[in-house]
């Protein structure tokens, strides 16, 4: 193995351990720093949001993508916020040149570095590896971020052959708020140029003020959650929010459909509820207020015995394809019957297309015939295309280096790594000013960050403030030939 310039550090953790006898081969570079007296019961409560290979906690929100459908395939949560309280529009104002993110005044840390970049850097990556976890072998609930971790140190052999320089440190969270503020309290992060991580909502949480009071770039790979940043150009969220699945929902539906021909459906309650209007504000930008044209709402009341007696005859208009959107994903039970009721309206001559949720995918109630029959659509924020020459070229790289295959979470980690990277070592600390003007295609899918302000009223006069930065890109796929696939 040749000798590295810079090298990858680790950092409190001991991630040969998981590594060994996996998926990771055994050179020098992955020699950890080890302390067997720091050992770890993990408790349920602890790992909760960490099942399987990506799984995201409840109150995060993420989506997944499923290609094949010759296995479980994965589910997406998100957390419910008042719309009256996070209400973020995307701003198109204009960079203030080159450099710094423009100060919106005040000690709130809305203003960046001045440093140019000269290919160097320290990187710090936040997994929770939970390394210390008691028992042999790999814990099953640290294989996802074992995962991100190769991907993201595949990025790095590409950046360093560009010539880029970084110390990059990995470390443990051990899916704890506890051990990330030692790390804080450690001193090690106040250095970074870049943080990339972490995974759960609530050490986002303990990160994101640091990221702003240090105006450290805080790449959040995981969290979809609205509202987890204010004032804080320098939180970076890769993950789509909820409302801009939505939008880009409305945005595939109305390019195919007129307003009047589209119905939201879900349970009739507030969460449900609330969601509609992610729908109707993406439409009415569209509309331009030239129709004025909403979409038709139908709220179905909750309880499982009146499931069978949903009513959709009124929504279907002679020789004109209906289309059905359904942004629930609570009760399995309430989709099937909606589906059956959908299919007997199909049977009777109805042209039917239905955009759910790619949740939906793993309820073991609902026959995949159901989705392949209603044409469904969902939204994703990844879509890996095995046509891609790029795409060829990272399996066989990543099989050569670690003998397995790559999953998601690869994909993720060296997309991430690779693309902050580069904007790291082209522009400095202060990389985050030009994102919104860099998008990128990717491995995954595409970044397309943009910036995000929450109270749009409370900074309408002040045209460069915003309050993240958030990668909007979706992608909309369609189960055809029994597997997701890009939607025409």
């Amino acid at each position: 193995m040749r000798k590295r310039t810079v090298s990858f550090k680790f950092v409190t953790m001991v991630i040969l351990a998981l590594l060994l006898g996996t998926i990771l081969p055994s050179c020098g570079w992955l020699k950890p720093a080890t302390d067997p007296s720091k050992e770890k019961v993990y408790k349920d409560e602890d790992i909760s949001d960490i099942q399987g290979t990506k799984v995201y906690d409840p109150e995060t929100g993420t989506y997944r993508t499923v290609h094949e459908v010759n296995e479980k395939v994965d589910t997406v949560q998100w957390k419910e916020l008042a719309t009256d309280k996070y209400p973020p529009i995307k701003t198109d104002s204009p960079m203030n040149g080159g450099g710094a993110i423009p100060s919106t005044g005040g000690n709130s840390g809305n203003a960046g570095s001045n440093s140019n970049g000269d290919g160097t850097g320290d990187v710090t990556i936040l997994l929770p590896f939970l390394a210390n976890a008691p028992g042999a072998g790999v814990p099953e609930n640290s294989l996802w971020a074992v995962n991100f971790y190769a991907g993201a140190r595949l990025a790095y052999d590409d950046l360093e052959e560009d010539g880029a320089k970084f110390n990059v440190s990995i470390m443990d969270t051990e899916a704890s708020t506890a051990k990330v503020n030692n790390l804080l309290k450690g001193g090690a992060l106040p250095n970074s140029d870049l943080i990339i991580g972490p995974y759960k909502r609530d050490i986002v949480d303990v990160m994101q003020p640091f990221s702003k009071k240090n105006k450290v770039p805080l790449v959040v790979p995981y969290t979809a959650q609205m509202g987890m940043a204010e004032d804080n150009p320098f939180y970076i969220q890769v993950n789509p929010s909820l409302k801009s699945h939505c939008e880009a929902i409305t945005k595939h539906v109305r390019k195919r459909h007129l307003p009047e021909n589209v119905v939201l459906v879900a349970l009739d309650k507030p969460e449900e509820k609330a969601r509609f209007k992610y729908f109707q504000d993406a439409n009415a930008l569209i509309d331009k207020g030239v129709t004025g044209k909403k979409f038709q709402e139908l709220l179905v009341p909750e309880g499982g015995a009146n499931f069978h007696n949903i009513d959709v005859s009124k929504y279907f208009k002679s020789g004109a394809q209906t289309v059905f959107i359904v942004p629930s994903w609570s009760n399995q039970t309430f989709i099937y019957s909606l589906l059956r009721q959908l299919l007997a309206k199909q049977a009777e001559g109805e042209d039917i297309v239905v955009y759910g949720m790619s949740m939906w995918l793993d309820f073991e109630q609902i026959d995949f015939e159901y989705y392949e029959k209603l044409h469904l659509h969902v939204s994703s924020a990844s879509y890996v295309n095995d046509n891609d020459e790029r795409v060829k070229q990272f399996k066989k790289k990543f099989f050569d280096s670690y003998g397995s295959v790559p999953d998601e979470e690869a994909y993720l980690g060296y997309d991430v790594m690779l693309y902050f990277g580069k904007m790291l070592a082209k522009n400095g600390k202060s990389f985050a000013s030009r994102l919104d003007v860099s998008p990128s295609d990717v491995l995954h899918g595409r970044f397309e960050f943009n910036r995000i302000v929450l109270y749009p009223e409370k900074h309408k006069e002040d045209l460069n403030y915003f309050d993240q930065l958030e990668n909007t890109y979706v992608n909309i796929l369609k189960f055809q030939d029994f597997r997701l696939q890009p939607a025409d």
